[in-house]
């Protein structure tokens, strides 16, 4: 009879360990989603791009 009760005492061990791992992996599945959300919403492009600030240019004018 011990035998027995060690067995269902190992499953419903088992049972409960594996509903609490499905139960966390479902939270872990819905927060990466909004983090992906998230990612994505700050890489949106701006709506007005800057423009290009143009670089030095040498004059044909300096001594040498």
């Amino acid at each position: 009879m011990m035998v027995l009760f060690d067995v269902l005492y190992c499953g419903n061990y088992l049972q409960a360990y594996t509903n609490e791992l499905e139960m966390e992996v479902a939270q872990l599945v819905e927060e990466n989603a909004r983090l992906k959300r998230q990612q994505q919403q700050s890489y949106l492009p701006a709506a007005s791009p800057v423009p290009k600030k143009h670089g030095l240019h040498r004059s044909s004018t300096a001594p040498f």
